[in-house]
């Protein structure tokens, strides 16, 4: 019976010895697959552009931007949120109805007026009132200054684009708003709209958490009232415009015609004088040349030049040369024609 029971207590141990293996296998496995699920907190995977700023015990530490799989310190010891910083988005502004002031109105008087003031209503700087809507057009730009900067991103933004949008505008009169080059306005908008936004994370240490592609900015209109009116100063700026324009294509093309003109004549002139110059310089020629023979014979030089130059003189008549002093003594001769009778000396 002693060795009946000591074996039934040594097989009740060695159960209880497996029991034991089993259980601490069950346990170690359990631990193990807990602290691969704890560890496996901590990785994470970034798609194109994402960007994921990680928190150790709550505070910044860095920030993963190249997509892929990533790991850090499982929570909490450390964290992580994922933020798109390449996706373009867009807010439009000017639509929707909005009171000027936050709370209850007063009265009916303030409903009424509450609920005609729209967002697009913006004050000129000679105290008139033009409806202006416009888009942004906005990136994701510091990934941790935008999820940890500003309690309320979207509304900082929306006030943000607002202001710079009334500043821009309030500076300029109605006339230059609705007439003046859009791209301008739009420029200078986003300029103060990007200035903004970097002053509200310069103590962060940060930069910009946005970054602002660009404003589109639809035209302006003059209030329903008085569009008209407007309307019609508009178009008399720009029948100005147009007629300044014209003008000083005009006068351009007067000027040209002008300058064409007197080229022609300066040209005309110049050949003038050339053709003279020659024609003189010709003359001096021929004059020296005469000289030349008359000096070598100045009798029959002179008769020469005398009989050329009654040729000259009298075209087409019949002419006869005479000894002189005998022209009396002959009588009239009827030739047929007309006649002169030429002495030789004269």
């Amino acid at each position: 019976m002693a060795k009946k029971s000591s074996k039934e207590d040594a097989a009740a141990e060695a159960g209880r010895g497996v029991t034991r293996s089993i259980v601490n296998g069950l346990i170690l496995i359990l631990s193990l697959a807990v602290l691969g699920f704890w560890l496996s907190e901590g990785a994470f995977k970034l798609q194109p552009g994402e960007s994921a700023v990680i928190l150790r015990f709550g505070a910044y530490d860095r920030v993963r931007e190249l997509e892929g799989w990533w790991a850090h310190l499982p929570p909490p010891l450390e964290s992580h949120e994922v933020v798109n910083t390449s996706q373009l988005r867009r807010e439009t502004f000017g639509a929707r109805p909005s009171q000027s002031t936050p709370g209850v109105p007063a009265d009916s008087e303030e409903t009424e007026i509450a609920t005609q003031i729209k967002r697009d209503a913006i004050q000129t700087a000679d105290s008139n009132i033009v409806n202006v809507a416009y888009e942004l057009q906005y990136k994701v730009g510091d990934a941790y200054a935008h999820r940890f900067s500003m309690s309320n991103p979207a509304a900082i933004l929306h006030d943000a684009t607002e202001a710079a949008m009334r500043n821009v505008i309030g500076k300029r009169d109605i006339d230059s708003v609705l007439s003046q080059d859009r791209g301008a306005i739009e420029k200078e908008a986003q300029q103060v709209l990007e200035e903004m936004l970097t002053s509200y994370v310069t103590e962060v240490g940060h930069q910009a958490a946005f970054d602002v592609v660009r404003i589109n900015l639809e035209k302006p209109q003059a209030p329903e009232a008085v569009r008209e009116a407007f309307a019609d100063v508009v178009s008399a700026g720009q029948d100005e415009k147009r007629s300044t324009l014209e003008a000083a294509g005009d006068s351009q093309e007067i000027l040209q015609r002008a300058q064409s003109e007197s080229a022609e004549i300066r040209e005309q002139a110049e050949a003038y004088k050339r053709s003279k110059i020659i024609e003189a310089k010709g003359e001096a020629s021929r004059f020296e040349a005469l000289l030349v023979e008359y000096t070598a014979a100045p009798e029959v030089t002179r008769r020469r030049l005398y009989l050329e130059t009654m040729e000259e003189i009298l075209p087409g008549v019949e002419k006869m040369v005479v000894e002189p002093n005998t022209v009396n003594m002959l009588p009239m001769l009827p030739l047929g024609g007309q006649s002169s009778a030429v002495g030789g000396n004269r």
